[in-house]
């Protein structure tokens, strides 16, 4: 939650400070087009909050119904077979889940699984056909950890805040290029303020991506240890237990993740 909460600040530190050069620069090149934005005002008021507007319609859109059914659907994940059906409903009652959660599997061999939004677990064929009945209600108690704690939340905001934070570094090295196209009619001078632009968006772009970077790793190993622990609570630590050291020999034997 620390973690979180600085890449929250900064980010919206950097894209206020961000947006309101744009806006400066804006005004100084187009002051007539421009004549009422910056006065005070509704519109104005709109403008100069239109960022953090973005920002919320965007989480608003990750966290909905919509989106988890566009990542479903990437994914491949449709309703389950009968057969599949009566299996998880009847692993379900075993384990005496009261939760409402909405089932879906693809046919993709691999074996693994899925926690969308705040009540949808997506199976692979894979993990159906490979574990066994005290496996299954592991894995799936581990996916249920994943809805019991908002990991997918704390996912889409962490994503929206790396994606809005690498905007302005993007846009930043997009103007780079075209100053380093006009080096030859610059000259000297001009290459090297091109080289001085490109060694402050590197070092601008390193510093977003590794402080994004550890925080997605520490969140997300934090996240799987607190849902194995979860499985364990919920009386099916063995079957997920079981089922891990199966991947790991599986992994060992073919030398694969």
């Amino acid at each position: 939650l620390l973690l979180l909460a600085y890449v929250t600040i900064v980010n919206f530190v950097f894209i206020t400070v961000f947006y309101a050069l744009l806006l400066s620069i804006l005004r100084h090149i187009w002051p007539a087009y421009i004549p009422g934005l910056f006065d005070e005002g509704v519109i104005p008021y709109l403008v100069n909050t239109l960022p953090y507007y973005l920002l919320l319609l965007f989480i608003l859109y990750s966290i909905s119904p919509l989106n988890v059914w566009v990542l479903r659907r990437k994914e491949g994940y449709r309703p389950l077979n009968s057969s599949d059906r009566m299996r998880l409903e009847r692993l379900l009652s075993e384990m005496g889940m009261n939760r409402k959660l909405k089932l879906y599997r693809n046919n993709d061999a691999r074996v693994n699984a899925a926690a969308f939004g705040f009540n949808t677990i997506g199976l692979t064929g894979g993990v159906l056909a490979a574990t066994s009945d005290e496996e299954l209600k592991g894995v799936i108690s581990h996916e249920v950890g994943h809805i019991s704690h908002y990991d997918f939340v704390y996912q889409v905001l962490l994503f929206s805040m790396e994606s809005l934070f690498l905007i302005p570094a993007l846009i930043f090295g997009i103007i780079g290029s075209m100053v380093f196209a006009l080096v030859p009619a610059l000259g000297l001078v001009g290459e090297l303020i091109a080289k001085l632009w490109w060694a402050v968006y590197k070092l601008l772009h390193r510093i977003i991506y590794g402080i994004s970077r550890i925080t997605d790793v520490n969140i997300n190993k934090y996240a799987e240890y607190r849902c194995d622990a979860y499985a364990v609570k919920y009386g099916c630590g063995e079957g997920l237990l079981s089922f891990l050291r199966r991947l790991k020999r599986t992994e060992d034997v073919y030398g694969e993740h």
